[in-house]
């Protein structure tokens, strides 16, 4: 007999705090922790840090809300091996964020770095808020480490 998959709450939003995160209230919750916001071309809610710049997404189609921060420095191909290993060691040793390398097409390597949240049947307005207040302060702490492990292994890359 093969195991049921565990169920999840109903999609009806029928619970009074249960919230549809949508970006009109992303724009709320950053409005009351005073970060200002801007939104891409691609309908993303960003925010810009000195170093960084950090981008909100929604997909209603498979119910995720995430957050993925573009780090302000470009390294090259032959810098990816030292970067991955200093990606792999914050991997492995958090949970909540992850980071990772992006190639674009001219070979230039960026960092990113990501933090979902899967929002099947809605959440409720403060679990919401937590975790975009959370994500934000990641991002913030990853820079941090990040720029002193990539220091240490003889990385600083070329500002964007």
């Amino acid at each position: 007999m093969e195991a049921e998959p565990p169920s999840t709450p109903s999609s009806s939003g029928s619970h009074p705090c249960v919230v549809r995160p949508d970006v009109e209230l992303l724009e709320e919750v950053l409005d009351q922790l005073e970060v200002s916001s801007f939104r891409d071309t691609r309908g993303r809610l960003g925010t810009r840090w000195p170093c960084f710049s950090l981008f909100f997404t929604i997909h209603d189609e498979d119910e995720v809300f995430s957050a993925r921060t573009i780090y302000d420095h470009f390294f090259s191909v032959e810098d990816k091996p030292t970067l991955c290993a200093v990606l792999d060691e914050w991997n492995r040793d958090t949970t909540g964020l992850k980071g990772y390398t992006a190639t674009d097409d001219d070979g230039s390597v960026i960092i990113v770095s990501e933090a979902m949240m899967r929002t099947d049947g809605g959440v409720t307005r403060e679990q919401f808020a937590a975790s975009a207040t959370i994500w934000l302060g990641l991002a913030g702490s990853f820079h941090l480490w990040l720029t002193q492990r990539l220091s240490l292994a003889g990385l600083a890359g070329e500002p964007l």
